[in-house]
């Protein structure tokens, strides 16, 4: 028996409805046992399999992973998860002396995952995406938002919908909004093209504006008509979804085969390291499982153990999300461009095993030589399945 047998077994003992319903007590006493487990001597501890690990994620971002980042910089448009909200758990206390491990965390969540609901008639995600930017002159810093919302039918009667909202600019923090008065109080920016970015983030199409926009809905046709979602930068079927292995070792080379034959159909893979590459889709692929794609819990569950055997991810304790929530926070290293890296954090509540937010940041100069972050966050409200319909706004 290995030790995810262990984790699943005592977290059965100590809570049978840990995923949603679960008491804040019972996931508090599995992340507590987990950890304890953790630091038992090895000598006296069942070892887990050994696993084969990838690099750690790094180099460039390429082709499929690429697109996701860029897509979250330039407009971000929501994916869909569902109806258990995601709304943490009171703090939790694990031990005195001892905080928990990003493993531990991770295999935590994983548990409580598999206890989530399996099915319903849409899978919905819902949530807020925010991004940062210089304003033109690069004086002061910018903060965009867009809520979103995105409803999959898996019944063909049933129709697909996304729906968002553009939230407005604001100056991002107290120092920006004076900076901002200074310059006038601008209600709407206007890019150059040619403005210099340093990679950190694109050019916007259009201006910005202050205000805020109206609530928008549109049918998914097309390509998304019958489509669960993407996986690894390609669109598939409730069929294709319902395939996927669920044992964390059969889902991890699923994921790899599939990541390796999409790779060598691109010609953008030349003069990367590959391997890395395939390392930082396949972290990037698991954590799309865990928070858009409608797969079975087992699999969202078997995702989060990937992630726990995977190195470069580390725990940093409590973090208070973009939307105030508290949860537990991991990090890794992306390496956007060679030699530019992005610190991407993500947030869970290990307690119903919900993914909280994902927030990326990184550095840039202002034109009085100020060092300021630039974040690119996303942020979830709702993940998975739900019987409700869509509100959609009254124009439709």
């Amino acid at each position: 028996m290995n030790n995810d047998q262990i984790f699943k077994d005592r977290a059965r003992v100590l809570d049978e409805d840990l995923a949603g319903r679960a008491s804040t007590a019972g996931a508090d006493a599995l992340l507590a046992e987990i950890v304890q487990l953790e630091h038992v001597p090895a000598r006296r501890r069942l070892m887990p399999s050994r696993r084969r690990l990838l690099p750690s994620p790094g180099r460039a971002l390429l082709g499929l992973a690429a697109a996701a980042a860029a897509v979250a910089v330039i407009a971000p448009s929501m994916l869909s998860d569902s109806t258990i909200s995601v709304v943490p758990r009171p703090t939790m206390s694990v031990s005195p002396t001892a905080e928990p491990t990003a493993r531990q965390i991770l295999l935590a969540a994983a548990v409580a995952m598999e206890q989530a609901r399996a099915d319903g008639d849409y899978w919905r995600t819902k949530g807020v995406n925010q991004w940062m930017l210089t304003d033109p002159t690069r004086s002061y810093v910018l903060e965009e938002g867009r809520s979103g919302e995105q409803w999959l039918a898996k019944r063909p009667d049933l129709q697909s919908w996304r729906i968002w909202q553009d939230l407005g600019v604001k100056p991002a923090t107290p120092q920006d909004e004076a900076a901002w008065r200074a310059a006038g109080a601008p209600t709407s920016w206007r890019y150059p093209k040619n403005m210099k970015t340093e990679e950190l983030f694109a050019v916007p199409f259009g201006p910005l504006e202050a205000a805020a926009g109206e609530r928008t809905a549109e049918r998914l046709y097309g390509k998304w008509k019958g489509s669960a979602g993407d996986l690894t930068g390609e669109l598939i079927t409730w069929k294709q979804v319902r395939a996927i292995p669920g044992e964390p070792e059969k889902l991890r080379s699923y994921l790899e085969e599939r990541i390796a034959q999409q790779l060598t159909a691109d010609p953008d893979t030349a003069g990367y390291d590959v391997e890395e590459v395939k390392a930082h889709i396949l972290l990037r692929s698991c954590v799309n499982i865990i928070s858009t794609l409608p797969a079975s819990p087992k699999v969202r569950a078997s995702a989060y153990r990937i992630l726990a055997a995977l190195p470069g991810i580390r725990a940093e304790g409590e973090m208070t999300d973009p939307l105030g929530r508290r949860g537990q926070a991991l990090s890794y290293q992306e390496e956007i461009e060679p030699g530019l890296f992005s610190k991407v954090r993500i947030v869970v509540d290990p307690s119903t095993g919900l993914l909280l937010a994902e927030v990326r940041t990184n550095t840039t100069k202002l034109a009085d030589g100020r060092r300021v972050e630039l974040r690119v966050s996303r942020s979830f409200q709702a993940i998975g399945w739900t019987d409700e319909r869509p509100e959609l706004p009254s124009a439709e």
